[in-house]
């Protein structure tokens, strides 16, 4: 779910960056303290939980997904930024994005276990990290030493639920809804720095549709919204995909969300 956030309120990650994923912009966010906590609605923590649980279990998962971000001007002004990626999960240490943004900035993601490497395709410029570790691993990295994201990063993770949930205040199911012609439970969650709501398809195949995040802790309060379709669980994945493959002529720079600016 942010440039700079603790994991506990990182949300979906506006992560359209690091290419793909859509999936994950930055929240301070106040200490848990100084909100109340406020009703738990026990439906949509099941609902929430079966999702995740049924993630979880998923060697591999693929889908695509459609962010839009309001970013907030010196100015005051907000205007929309828009980002398609798509992402492939390979438990527990494959992932591979390919993202382009609407101004035509271009990159590609790919870990295979020990190295990421981010190819911004529209620069032709390259950056390495060396990391041994699972995906669960990286993401933390990303977000506690980097201060970056992938887009939804939090739907990456093992556990969906604990990714999502440890900064929650009070939570509502709101319904059944129709996104995109499937058929979804509505849910509500206020958390600190940010409140949610996710759309999860209402049949066998809980899997999350839509998210929107709205950032309260912000003084304009900005919007994250992320569309998901093309859903693949359990498909065949090449473990070729996810090795580093760049053109030569690539000029490498140093990894940082400064030169591949990862969170947007």
């Amino acid at each position: 779910m942010f440039d700079s956030v603790s994991r506990s309120s990182r949300l979906i990650t506006h992560a359209a960056a690091v290419a793909a994923l859509a999936l994950l912009a930055a929240v301070s966010s106040s200490p848990a303290s100084a909100q109340k906590a406020g009703p738990t609605d026990e439906r949509a923590t099941q609902v929430l939980q079966g999702m995740s649980d049924y993630l979880s279990k998923a060697e591999t998962a693929s889908f695509r997904v459609k962010t839009f971000f309001d970013q907030v001007r010196e100015s005051g002004i907000e205007i929309k930024r828009a980002r398609e990626a798509s992402v492939f999960l390979k438990r527990p240490d494959g992932l591979y994005v390919q993202s382009v943004a609407e101004d035509g900035a271009a990159r590609t993601v790919r870990f295979d276990g020990s190295k990421l490497t981010v190819w911004l395709r529209h620069a032709n410029e390259v950056m390495e990290l060396d990391f041994d570790g699972t995906t669960d691993a990286l993401l933390d990295e990303l977000s506690d030493k980097y201060q970056v994201n992938l887009p939804v990063a939090d739907l990456l993770f093992s556990d969906v639920s604990k990714a999502l949930s440890k900064s929650i205040i009070s939570s509502e199911y709101l319904g059944l809804r129709t996104v995109d012609g499937v058929k979804c439970h509505q849910l509500s969650f206020e958390s600190t720095g940010a409140d949610w709501q996710i759309w999860i398809e209402a049949d066998a195949t809980p899997l999350p549709r839509r998210f929107v995040v709205t950032y309260v802790g912000e003084e304009a309060q900005p919007q994250f919204l992320a569309q998901l379709d093309q859903w693949s669980i359990g498909a065949e994945m090449d473990a070729s995909m996810f090795k580093a493959a760049v053109p030569e002529s690539a000029k490498k720079v140093p990894f940082g969300k400064q030169n591949g600016a990862l969170s947007e």
